[in-house]
């Protein structure tokens, strides 16, 4: 889905001050540290004090706190915010996937910053094609991916494969829908910091899976 047609992508190559939430999971920690290296400042949100010690390790600013609760002053001096939240199918998806993610729209739309990326899940738009225990969560996420949709953000929705820990190789397979696949979070991780680079992903919505192509190529042509 996407909501403009600029197709134009301006590279951006200031630093920027970024919220990351859901730093403490392996896609978040993977972008915290993708950020990071490449000179942008981190503002991590974490719940627990030993994630946080591994990301000031990397030279993050961490603050604790919940998506349950307070989260808000993780917001403070960003310029831009990346979902990197979830769940899993056997936690409380409805609240962290669901309403969470809803809720931080909402705060962004009135308060900023506008500029917003969310890790998805790929299958989103078509959960009965998707493993059943899978199901349940990926409606959950249709909802609230819909919600970032139609809000005034300058969103761009990331809907991975499968997710693995293997080393990234820079090379993806990006559309809606692609075939499905898997994807090394280091891999994801890049092509979140592509997108907060490329003006011409606000309002895009899609899938990436591994593939052969570049990353700033594979998302010159969604």
């Amino acid at each position: 889905m996407t909501q403009n047609t600029d197709t134009t992508h301006t590279v951006r190559s200031s630093p920027l001050t970024v919220a990351v939430l859901g730093a403490g999971g392996g896609v978040g920690r993977q972008v915290v540290h993708t950020l990071i290296q490449q000179g942008h400042a981190v503002r991590a949100l974490v719940r627990k004090q030993e994630q946080a010690d591994a990301l000031e390790h990397l030279g993050a600013v961490t603050v604790l706190g919940d998506l349950t609760g307070d989260w808000a002053a993780v917001l403070e001096g960003t310029d831009a915010v990346i979902w990197a939240a979830g769940a899993g199918a056997s936690g409380d998806f409805e609240q962290i996937d669901g309403q969470a993610l809803k809720q931080v729209s909402d705060r962004l739309a009135v308060g900023g910053p506008k500029r917003l990326i969310v890790v998805s899940s790929m299958g989103v738009d078509r959960p009965e094609q998707m493993p059943p225990f899978l199901g349940s969560v990926l409606r959950v996420k249709a909802v609230s991916d819909a919600h970032v949709q139609a809000s005034t953000l300058d969103f761009t929705i990331v809907r991975p494969g499968g997710l693995t820990n293997e080393q990234g190789s820079g090379r993806v397979s990006a559309g809606f829908p692609v075939q499905g696949g898997m994807i090394p979070r280091e891999d994801v991780a890049a092509v979140v910091l592509a997108c907060l680079n490329d003006a011409g992903t606000i309002g895009k919505t899609f899938e990436v899976v591994s593939g052969e192509q570049p990353v700033t190529e594979a998302l010159a042509l969604i």
